[in-house]
């Protein structure tokens, strides 16, 4: 891998500028020390369109040409998920570092593959899980570190919106994917076993709304509901904790955290022989809202790739973490086909 001469920019090739492409390109073209050089697609269409923003990006609807290019430092990968592993192993074969959006893959021995090609090669391979760069993510994460919410015992999310419909892959893999990669680092830990069962009610072969159960360590569960069909769009999670409770809420922006100092205890005073006769204390206690200061999760994750690159900062969401969550998804959709069954994750 050729070094970034000190002070030059690091230039940037965008392969996909359809749904969400565009998003990465106007984040890149706002880092100090990013240059965005090329961008290939098959829609001529969208190539035109970003052609008459960006005139000085030159376009291409032949993505290995673009790799291929010496002329290109990093690729920023944004196309449906059934090619990421494909453009990932040409950029690392021609030497690039690679941005790709989640999930990283659909095969996680190839992803491990490719992550043991990008060491050999000293290259960095970052995914695109961007709630772990969603200042209110990581201010939760600050608070269930603190001990002061207890032993976390299960936790709860729910992705809804009416659409958009994707047509590569499931909800679960499309939504659960960011509130599996949440839980990981909420948790600093993977998930051991899953079971998943899904609805396909538009269209036979792809599950619009799925319900996924991840088990932890230490017997905890965490359940992911995501659907394309429903009538609510809801981004929320409920961490239940042994001393408190929690409500994430992404469409809230003035509170996206609510913490409720509320739980549930046993009367150790009062002797009894069974769950039944215990006497149980209800703590409800007072409401916090924490001041929590927001932020761009897409621009800060695109800077912290090019801080990874230019300044070796550790990478938050690296390759290998994305080749987990592949894994646990992957495990998932083998529970999908098994009708719920509980499944291994290894």
């Amino acid at each position: 891998m050729s070094a970034i001469l000190k002070g030059s920019p690091l230039r940037v090739a965008i392969i996909g500028v359809g749904r969400w492409g565009p998003n990465v390109l106007g984040a890149l073209h706002r880092i100090d020390g990013v240059s965005v050089e090329f961008v290939a697609d098959l829609n001529t269409e969208c190539l035109d369109i970003l052609k008459s923003k960006f005139p000085s990006i030159l376009t291409s609807t032949d993505p290995e040409e673009v790799i291929r290019n010496p002329a290109i430092d990093a690729v920023a990968i944004c196309t449906p998920v059934k090619s990421h592993l494909d453009l990932v192993e040409m950029a690392l074969t021609n030497n690039k570092h690679v941005f790709v959006e989640k999930p990283f893959g659909d095969d996680p021995q190839r992803c491990d593959s490719l992550c043991k090609l990008a060491n050999d090669k000293n290259i960095h391979i970052m995914v695109g899980h961007v709630f772990l760069f969603n200042a209110s993510i990581l201010a939760l994460k600050q608070i269930i570190d603190s001990g002061k919410v207890g032993e976390i015992l299960h936790i709860e999310a729910h992705r809804t919106n009416l659409g958009p419909v994707r047509e590569d892959i499931n909800a679960m893999w499309d939504l659960t994917s960011h509130d599996l990669s949440i839980f990981d680092f909420l948790l600093d830990s993977n998930p051991e076993e899953v079971s998943c069962i899904g609805s396909c009610k538009l269209d036979s072969n792809i599950e619009d709304t799925t319900y996924t159960s991840f088990k932890y360590s230490g017997d905890v569960i965490c359940h992911a509901h995501a659907s394309w069909f429903n009538p609510r769009k809801v981004r929320q999670i409920t961490v239940i904790g042994s001393n408190k409770m929690i409500i994430w809420d992404d469409l809230n922006l003035e509170n996206p955290i609510t913490i409720f100092d509320s739980s549930i205890g046993i009367d150790q005073n009062h002797y009894s022989d069974s769950f039944a006769t215990h006497l149980l204390s209800y703590n409800r206690g007072d409401i916090t809202l924490p001041a929590t200061i927001l932020n761009e999760p897409l621009l800060e994750e695109l800077k912290h790739f090019h801080g990874v690159i230019t300044k070796n900062k550790k990478n938050r969401s690296s390759g290998v973490f994305g080749a987990k969550q592949v894994r646990a998804l992957k495990a998932a959709q083998e529970s999908i086909h098994a009708k719920g069954k509980t499944i291994r994750i290894c």
